[in-house]
This record gives structure tokens, C-alpha cells and sequence, in this order.
């Protein structure tokens, strides 16, 4: 496992989602790279899907410089889907996929994708 300052808390806050898949932002604040844990608005399909709280982004934006996205799949594969891949490219950030029960973390990146 790639180790991130920030692990622990992503890994934390999926295992409280669970069922639901968790999503939060990696932010650099003064120079250290934390987790922001924010609210999944996905009503209908949480268990499958994230939207992340346009507050809780904002509230972000506003500690620190948004460096990526993360989230879980905890009903599915530990592996991005393509609406993943979709969003990491239109948002031009990183997306990680964590998973609580083998301590994982995976990333992509933008430039990674083919269109």
C-alpha cells in the first residue's frame, strides 16, 4: 500500500459509511495533506454512488488547495467504474478508491484516461 498522511481518516470514515459509499477531498492545509470528510448526497443510489455536498466542497475549498477526490465502492469492485473515470477527467483531479477491509488505496489521475 502507497502510504498517504491521510489514509487512516479516508479509511475511518469509509467504515462508518458502509453500506454507503463514503467521499470526502484531499486538501493541503499550510503544507500537510489531510482528509476531508464531506456528506454523500446521492439519495437514491448511495450504496453504489457518491455527489459530493457542494457545502461540504466549498467548506473545503475555503481550509485549503483541493488536490483530489476520494470515495469507496463498498458494494462493489475495488476498481474505478467509468462514471469514476468520467468525473476524475471533467474535474481535472485525482480520484482515489479506498477500501477499509484491506487497508487499499488506489488513484488515477486525468491524464491517465482515455477519452
Amino acid at each position: 500500500m502507497t502510504h498517504y498522511s491521510w489514509a487512516k481518516d479516508a479509511f475511518s470514515h469509509a467504515t462508518e459509511c458502509d453500506p454507503d459509499e463514503c467521499c470526502g477531498l484531499v486538501l493541503n492545509i499550510e503544507g500537510k495533506e489531510i482528509y476531508w470528510k464531506c456528506k454523500n448526497i446521492s439519495k437514491e443510489f448511495e450504496a453504489t454512488s457518491f455527489v459530493i455536498d457542494p457545502l461540504d466542497y466549498a467548506e473545503g475549498e475555503d481550509q485549503g488547495e483541493v488536490l483530489g477526490i476520494v470515495h469507496s465502492h463498498p458494494q462493489g469492485l475495488f476498481e474505478f467504474s467509468k462514471a469514476d473515470k468520467i468525473s476524475c477527467k471533467y474535474n481535472d483531479l485525482p480520484f482515489y478508491l479506498v477500501d477499509p477491509k484491506s487497508l487499499s488505496i488506489i488513484k488515477i489521475i486525468p491524464d491517465e484516461i482515455d477519452d
